[in-house]
């Protein structure tokens, strides 16, 4: 008797599935991933042996069931309610655009309640970054020394089972860092971030690091400088609670919202010697002024610091009066970044390639640097027209 309801479960699951395969295919749902449907695979001996047939077949008849998205999200719900999560996670493919009015592809994986950027090496890529990282190195004048940091994301620093579905972010950024020309200055982070890989050093939700992932990074960085590095103990540390990143609002897991992030922020300015002021750039050429602040106390993400990202920020530090002046040459990651490091200088300067429209000339007369750092995270050097505009910013 258990055979025959075992026989006929059997069967009725299967005639379920037939049913389900004679439907129209929801096309909704694999064009809202971004791709195309998975065609059956060729049939021949080196796919059978090598296992991409079966996978292939298998790709192909779940993007053929009729209602998969219901289905989709209805395991998800299922699982959610039984509390498992699946080991290996789930891959998400979407677009991103960082502020260059160009869209590319991005493809996210979603593991143990975070959000992570896969990265895709791009040669043609690395060398427009490189290049354009030596044209500064070319044109500045010879007394302004020139540093470049590339800064990865968290999946480079997971387990081999997560970190290993991407290519390597740390031989990317090596590969990048042996074209530069000589007298570049490269700050290679990837070791002292993954020395502190245990800490909370990147957002879950987002694709930011941390004011302490960037806290580690600026004490690299002035060890390489030469300068000297404030303690982050002798500041007083605050939270912003129930943080939902940019990655957040990529993805269709609203159970994440159960566990925010939090920004834990240093004080730097606790003894208000540090001034802030915002640049644009008008049409003569020249910069006009107006009110910031380093802290934007009206924020509760990713934009309290800075109140986002500004074509021009000067930082000056009344403590430093004798202090170097250095230009940093941004994306938003910087933001996080340069609170650290006006602690050690006398003026930070961020420009911003993607808003800022004079040019670069303007900045080293204006503020007569010491120093010029170029960072940005990988994976802004896959934006092409980035580069573009990092290198046509300096004519």
């Amino acid at each position: 008797m258990k055979n025959k309801i075992t026989i006929c479960a059997f069967l009725a699951m299967l005639a379920v599935f037939f049913i389900m395969l004679s439907l129209p295919a929801d096309k909704g749902s694999i064009e809202a991933e971004n791709r195309a449907m998975y065609d059956m695979p060729r049939l021949t001996a080196k796919n059978v042996t090598g296992g991409t047939f079966a996978e292939g077949v298998e790709k192909h008849l779940g993007d053929s069931v009729g209602f998969r998205g219901a289905l989709t999200k209805l395991s998800k719900k299922l699982n959610t309610i039984k509390g498992v999560t699946p080991k290996a996670g789930s891959i998400i493919s979407t677009t991103k655009d960082i502020g260059t009015e160009t869209m590319i592809k991005l493809t996210l994986l979603l593991a143990n309640d975070t959000i992570m950027e896969m990265f895709r090496k791009n040669p043609k890529n690395e060398r427009l970054y490189t290049d354009a990282v030596n044209h500064y190195a070319e044109k500045l004048p010879q007394n302004i020394k020139l540093y470049n940091m590339l800064i990865p994301t968290q999946l480079e620093f997971w387990e081999p089972m997560y970190k290993n579905l991407q290519d390597s972010q740390t031989e990317a950024i090596s590969d990048m860092y042996s074209m530069l020309d000589e007298r570049v200055t490269a700050v290679n982070v990837c070791d002292t971030l993954e020395n502190h890989s245990g800490e909370y050093i990147y957002f879950r939700t987002d694709h930011h690091w941390t004011p302490l992932g960037a806290y580690y990074a600026y004490r690299r960085f002035m060890e390489i400088e030469g300068g000297d590095a404030v303690n982050r103990n002798e500041f007083e540390k605050d939270e912003i609670k129930n943080f939902l990143g940019f990655l957040y609002n990529r993805v269709d897991e609203p159970e994440l919202a159960s566990v925010p992030d939090t920004i834990e922020w240093y004080d730097i300015d606790k003894n208000n010697t540090i001034s802030v002021t915002m640049h644009k750039t008008l049409e003569n050429g020249k910069m006009a002024s107006y009110d910031g602040v380093m802290y934007d106390r009206t924020q509760t993400n990713y934009a309290f610091f800075f109140g986002s990202d500004h074509p021009v920020v000067e930082m000056t530090n009344s403590a430093k009066e004798s202090g170097k002046t250095i230009v940093v040459i941004k994306d938003s990651y910087t933001n996080v970044f340069a609170p650290w490091l006006i602690a050690s200088y006398h003026k930070v300067i961020l420009v911003d390639p993607r808003s800022f429209k004079a040019d670069f000339s303007l900045i080293l007369n204006t503020f007569n640097p010491d120093e010029v750092l170029i960072t940005n995270y990988i994976f802004t050097t896959n934006f092409p027209d980035y580069c573009e505009m990092l290198e046509d910013l300096y004519k």
